[in-house]
């Protein structure tokens, strides 16, 4: 029966294993670079940024589902499986406090917008808005449009967050612009219960409950959701 020391050891074990293979992957694509012609080189970076988020979200299925699978296998095994979970618990803690710590490196690394060089309140419709009684701020703010010759797309990155009177931040969307389409970026449409931007990317509208719930709280401070 494993101690509390042993599934320590096992969880540094783990993810040293998951750094090693992130490593390795990094020094694939700089190996890849040195042989590859520079344009397949830079589309394969290209690709890499463009699907960021959703190669975040499947590296951490991936780690969720390969603890689920040993803790499946410890249930099995193990008689006492109420004890054996309190054991895991600290292992457990720390892995979770290190997913939040490198969820918010990520977004922090990724997020260039600049809310004092480019604010779109009065163009799309932010500042404050009232819901219930209550008033709620809501920022957009971007981080020009980006023509970089490799890498960019025309659009311009916009962050949305909604903040209440104290300042706590309990919603918050990244999304794309492209302000030079026809007839043009739609600003924010304000309902009854319900905040709606528009997405240029994806080319969908999305709307944000008004009063924002817990769920979009939670989501605010998880990166890979936004």
């Amino acid at each position: 029966m494993p101690s509390m020391l042993k599934y320590f050891y096992r969880l540094i074990i783990n993810l040293f294993l998951i750094i090693l293979a992130i490593i390795t992957v990094i020094l694939l694509i700089v190996a890849i670079g040195l042989i590859a012609p520079l344009k397949s080189y830079n589309g394969l970076i290209f690709s890499s940024l463009y699907f960021v988020k959703e190669i975040g979200i499947a590296i951490t299925g991936l780690i969720i589902i390969l603890f689920g699978y040993k803790a499946f296998k410890i249930y099995q095994t193990e008689k006492s499986f109420g004890n054996e979970l309190l054991k895991m618990s600290p292992s457990i803690i720390i892995l979770l406090t290190l997913i939040a710590y490198a969820a918010m490196f990520l977004e922090k690394s990724f997020d260039n917008t600049n809310c004092q060089e480019y604010n779109y309140n009065k163009t799309l419709n932010g500042g404050i808005k009232e819901f219930e009684g209550k008033k709620y701020t809501v920022n957009i703010c971007g981080s020009g449009v980006d023509n970089s010759h490799f890498f960019g797309d025309g659009m311009d990155k916009a962050k949305l967050t909604i903040l209440n009177d104290q300042g706590e931040i309990l919603a918050k969307r990244y999304y794309k612009i492209f302000w030079d389409g026809v007839p043009g970026h739609a600003p924010l449409t304000v309902g009854k219960d319900s905040i709606t931007y528009q997405d240029d990317d994806k080319q969908q509208d999305h709307s944000i409950t008004m009063p924002p719930t817990r769920i979009e709280w939670i989501r605010a401070r998880i990166a890979l959701f936004n």
